[in-house]
């Protein structure tokens, strides 16, 4: 895995309790946003992520070549931190920014076809507009 990580770079702190977080995945100047989680411990979970990730690249849709690539950065943020009603508020961000591998309902995980599918479109478009 050579891709860049900044995991909450201003946000460190904040991100030992409870909130919403995006993971989003940035090439060149361009940016998608790729997750939307909620968690009662948003770091621990993040960093559950970035196991996964390191294990098995197509959990966010990532591919052998795309996962090596030190150009493409995954950026790790706190949206808000909440408690109450996390739930409801993930979805309607979800709903909102759309991102790469979530299906749009509920908060349910494309198939690990269309992660890849989707993440290698925006990658490969982002790579066109150089």
């Amino acid at each position: 895995m050579n891709i860049t990580i900044e995991f909450f770079q201003s946000d460190l702190i904040q991100a030992i309790g409870a909130g919403i977080y995006e993971i989003s995945v940035q090439i060149n100047d361009d940016s998608r946003v790729l997750y939307i989680g909620e968690s009662v411990f948003v770091l621990a979970r993040c960093a559950s992520h970035l196991y996964q990730l390191n294990k098995n690249p197509d959990y966010f849709g990532f591919d052998k070549d795309t996962i090596r690539d030190s150009s493409i950065t995954l950026k790790f943020r706190l949206l808000e931190k909440v408690n109450k009603n996390r739930k409801t508020r993930e979805k309607e961000l979800i709903k909102e920014n759309r991102p790469l591998s979530q299906s749009g309902i509920s908060d349910y995980q494309k198939s690990v076809e269309d992660k890849i599918s989707a993440l290698t479109s925006f990658l490969n478009s982002s790579l066109k507009n150089e």
